[in-house]
């Protein structure tokens, strides 16, 4: 059930990744750097954190019940893929763009979360 819950909320938090720019549509910036664009950071980073929590009884090796490292790859290839999504989507939203400078800030907030998981549960062993 709490899996459920947990999976509905992922979906809920992607949708919102998706609505919100046509809902915050701004003009399109003609500066180098965003500094909003830092907000892609812990935007992807929570979604990470989603996806690994709704996975994790799946992440775990039934034979070791351990976790394993690799088993990150999973959450975390779903957040970059709805993260270069965001990005293709952008770029039909009037006033929007898309980065590549955002997928790799959005792809920083997932490896974050990443690194932070993985020492979380080397250090609960």
């Amino acid at each position: 059930m709490i899996k459920r819950i947990l999976f509905i909320l992922s979906a809920i938090y992607v949708s919102c990744i998706f609505i919100l720019p046509r809902l915050i549509a701004q003009q399109s910036m003609e500066q180098i750097w965003n500094p909003y664009s830092l907000l892609h950071i812990p935007l992807y980073g929570v979604l990470m954190g989603l996806l690994t929590v709704a996975f994790l009884p799946n992440l775990v090796n039934a034979k070791m019940s351990s976790f394993r490292p690799i088993s990150l790859m999973l959450p975390g290839g779903i957040a970059t893929l709805v993260g270069v999504l965001d990005e293709i989507h952008q770029a039909f939203i009037p006033y929007r763009d898309a980065s590549i400078t955002d997928v790799l800030l959005d792809v920083c907030g997932i490896v974050l979360v990443g690194l932070f998981i993985n020492y979380w549960q080397k250090r609960k062993r």
